[in-house]
């Protein structure tokens, strides 16, 4: 009977997602940002939705433990109702979270709430983008870029090693506006309703308003915010804290993104360099402790954890129930998104930042100068693809087109087979991770340019 009656609301779940019907929830979220638009809201009930059956499974999976613990006090009977009740609930928790992916797409065309958009890290909706591809404009700078752009209507937002944020015209490629910072900006900004939120080498956070640059507000937060993207979920920014000296002083943090305040934070007592992944209801994050971390959004409080023999610097990528992140042993792993147990290793030669999954494949760059084409379900090699330089950056998967950066080159690779449909080098080297738009992709080298390239046939 409760097997029927949590198949019923699961059932009732999805299809309140269908509808985009979910009255009687409280609406904290309008009080945070007056210019939050409809869309977000619903992302963020939707979310919410999320966390809570996230929250009850955490529970069941609490129950069951305790349960096998017993021994003989538990019926076998009762042990395996409750273990199908937990895969059904994972079931509908995957299916609930792959639909809030599916109305950013559709939606939020200009929410990137986390690093690339989406857990998948396929964030790309819009007009093919078949190489090769013509220059548009470059805009100069004093220092260059290594961070990751993110975009809305008007501007392109990628931070600079000048310490400064920039807001680059996309039509002309122009500055629209520049706010100084404290500290090199060496990650991609979040962008959610309307504000730009980022953190700095130099240890600084910040929430900037998207229209004009002017600073909300700003919060030290430790040594250094260094290559980890902030994630917006539950109320709160999410990222995590380095320390190159002083190894003990990393963690993760979240901010409550109205004021700043510090919401909670996790002591990992190693530097985290990782970009958190929200999904299920989670927020994913690695640490070079060796540990990958699925921490609960509003509390900072252990989910689970899968512990490698090395440092996991990498981003972690999302899709379907399976996360997918690499180590410093050269290991890149597939587990289980709401369990952390493994599905399989694969061992590349090199370590990898991160990567992006399309079409049941994970794709990444790597230090050993390889691209890889991994499939998502075995983790088998499905190709992979040498390159001049190491690949630093994460691929961009647009139809049957995966664009890398790697070392001074920007290449075109069939995703299906990695053979090199295109590229062009330039001067200095591009550890900016692309993003595009509508026939146009947009990226930034580390000496002084950022550049726009069209489409030739779209």
């Amino acid at each position: 009977m409760k097997s029927r009656i949590l198949i019923l609301t699961a059932v009732s779940f999805l299809a309140a997602f269908m509808a985009g019907c979910f009255g009687g929830q409280p609406e904290e979220s309008a009080s945070i940002d007056i210019n939050v638009t409809e869309d977000v809201k619903e992302l963020e009930t939707m979310q919410k939705q999320i966390n809570r059956q996230s929250q009850n499974l955490q529970k069941m999976q609490q129950e069951l433990k305790a349960k096998k613990a017993s021994g003989g006090t538990a019926a076998a009977g009762d042990v395996q109702k409750l273990e199908k009740q937990i895969e059904e609930q994972q079931k509908v928790i995957v299916q609930a979270s792959q639909k809030v992916s599916e109305v950013k797409a559709e939606k939020g065309k200009y929410v990137w709430a986390m690093f690339r958009g989406v857990s998948s890290h396929n964030f790309y909706n819009g007009y093919n983008i078949a190489p090769p591809l013509d220059f548009k404009w470059k805009y100069r700078n004093i220092g260059g870029f290594k961070g990751s752009p993110v975009m809305d209507a008007e501007n392109i937002y990628v931070g600079g090693m000048d310490n400064a944020m920039h807001a680059i015209d996309k039509a002309s490629g122009q500055a629209s506006w520049k706010t100084p910072v404290q500290g090199f900006v060496s990650s991609a900004p979040a962008l959610y309703g309307g504000t730009l939120y980022f953190g700095t080498e130099g240890g600084n956070f910040y929430a900037l308003n998207a229209k004009d640059g002017a600073v909300k507000w700003t919060k030290k937060v430790g040594p250094a915010v260094s290559g980890s993207s902030p994630a917006v979920i539950a109320g709160n920014v999410i990222f995590g804290v380095a320390d190159n000296v002083n190894a003990s002083e990393g963690c993760v943090m979240a901010l409550n993104r109205a004021t700043g305040a510090v919401a909670w934070k996790k002591q990992t007592n190693m530097t985290v360099l990782s970009s958190p992944c929200v999904a299920n209801g989670l927020v994913y994050i690695g640490c070079a402790d060796g540990n990958l971390y699925a921490l609960n959004p509003d509390s900072g409080t252990l989910a689970w954890q899968y512990t490698a023999d090395k440092g996991i610097n990498s981003s972690p990528a999302e899709q379907g129930g399976t996360l997918v992140f690499g180590s410093d042993n050269k290991k890149i792993y597939g587990v289980d998104s709401l369990s952390g147990a493994v599905k399989w290793a694969f061992t590349a030669e090199g370590w990898i930042t991160a990567g992006v999954i399309k079409d049941g494949a994970f794709f990444t760059g790597s230090k050993d100068k390889n691209v890889y084409a991994i499939d998502l379900s075995s983790g088998k090699l499905l190709w992979k693809k040498l390159t001049e330089y190491a690949v630093l950056t994460v691929p961009m998967a647009i139809n049957d087109t995966l664009y890398v950066a790697a070392g001074k080159e920007l290449m075109a690779l069939d995703i299906k087979s990695g053979e090199k449909k295109w590229s062009t080098a330039y001067d200095s080297r591009i550890e900016c991770s692309p993003i595009a738009e509508d026939g146009i992709v947009y990226f930034g080298d580390t000496n002084s340019s950022f550049y726009a390239l069209e489409s030739v046939a779209k």
